[in-house]
């Protein structure tokens, strides 16, 4: 079955090789970013997430209206700035709550109503996720806070199976114009391969970490279809 598929943060690096990946298996994909890459048969919708809360609920709404009866949602965007908490002003810390955790719930808020089939979540968190590190305060809060927040959707039966990938770093512009060494970071035409392959066969949620030295999946948990909810 061919779907539509929509990719957030998809300009470059893994999201990229995902709309590369789905393009040519005869999906229709709209992937979104701050930058047109000009991938070919692809629709591009650019979107640029800012501290701007009202800014961001205007450009989802303009999204989900653009491209519709979405039936997979890979959101795969990142802002990252570093500095312990004293030192991160308003905008950074706006910023990054609006990346990783509100544009993936409010696209969420959007899409189950109106999709056509039980949207199907694939989330590209990061290996902060499950590290603290004091650098990194309020990124790492979102990306626990997305893992979770895909976790819980997959109790909503309005929401298909989804997958939260976790990968340790990745060679992507992400890190440009910054001092990080990007040498053993994991290639992203590898890493989304291994989220293709993750996203595939029957479950109903799985959550994976994608490690490097060397490059490895290591597969935490998977629930199948018909587990059962405990609160």
């Amino acid at each position: 079955m061919k779907k539509n598929i929509l990719i957030v943060g998809g300009s470059s690096g893994v999201g990229l090789e995902l709309a590369r990946h789905y393009v040519n298996e005869g999906h229709r994909v709209c992937f979104t970013g701050r930058k047109d890459p000009g991938l070919a048969n692809a629709q591009f919708f650019k979107l640029s997430i800012t501290a701007s809360v009202d800014d961001l609920s205007k450009g989802i709404s303009n999204l989900t209206a653009s491209f519709q009866d979405v039936h997979t949602l890979v959101y795969a965007a990142g802002f990252l700035q570093r500095g312990s908490i004293e030192t991160l002003d308003d905008e950074a810390l706006t910023t990054m709550t609006n990346v990783g955790l509100l544009a993936p719930m409010m696209l969420a808020a959007r899409l189950k109503p109106i999709a056509p089939t039980p949207l199907k979540l694939l989330l590209i968190t990061s290996s902060s996720q499950y590290t603290p590190r004091p650098q990194e305060p309020a990124y790492s809060a979102t990306k626990a806070g997305m893992a979770m927040l895909g976790a819980s959707l997959v109790r909503d039966p309005g929401f298909g199976k989804v997958l939260v990938a976790a990968p340790s770093g990745i060679r992507t512009p992400f890190w440009e114009k910054t001092e990080e060494d990007t040498s053993t970071m994991l290639d992203p035409v590898w890493t989304a391969e291994q989220i293709v392959a993750l996203s595939g066969g029957s479950f109903k949620y799985r959550y994976a970490k994608l490690l490097r030295h060397p490059a490895r999946v290591e597969v935490v948990e998977t629930l199948d279809n018909d587990f059962a909810f405990i609160d």
